[in-house]
């Protein structure tokens, strides 16, 4: 009977225990690679595959049906939810880069740039300039 009751009390321990995920904590987790715009711009075709892999760093990928194929994936993840996605794939012919695939768009909450602050000089030269066409025209 005391058994009975042990187990009857584990199993509601552990289905109660099913309600929380809410409540626990979930860590931000970043996987892959992080490729900059920086890294992108350096890229060009004809570059040979040990310097690609100096400039982007090893690939999250490598096919091993098809060898002339890298693929670079990001990930970032807030508490279980995801947030950021990226993905690059970079194509070779004989050793040398022949394309670049990019698809590092993806964000769910994309960053806006902020508008620039013009100066009262430049605020001047703008007048100036459009002053300048509606009297040329």
């Amino acid at each position: 009977m005391v058994a009975k009751i042990f187990a009857l009390l584990t199993c509601l321990l552990l289905v109660g225990c099913s309600f929380l995920p809410a409540i626990l904590y979930r860590i931000d987790v970043q996987q892959g690679n992080v490729v900059s715009e920086e890294m992108i711009e350096k890229l060009k075709p004809g570059m040979t595959k040990s310097q690609v892999l100096f400039v982007l760093g090893s690939p999250l990928i490598m096919d091993a049906f098809r060898d002339n194929r890298w693929d670079y994936v990001y990930l970032f993840r807030e508490k279980g939810e995801l947030i950021e996605q990226k993905r690059m794939t970079v194509f070779f012919e004989n050793d040398i880069l022949v394309n670049i695939e990019n698809h590092l768009s993806f964000s769910k909450d994309p960053v806006k740039p902020k508008p620039a602050e013009a100066s009262p000089d430049a605020e001047k030269t703008q007048s100036d300039d459009a002053e300048a066409k509606k009297a040329g025209h």
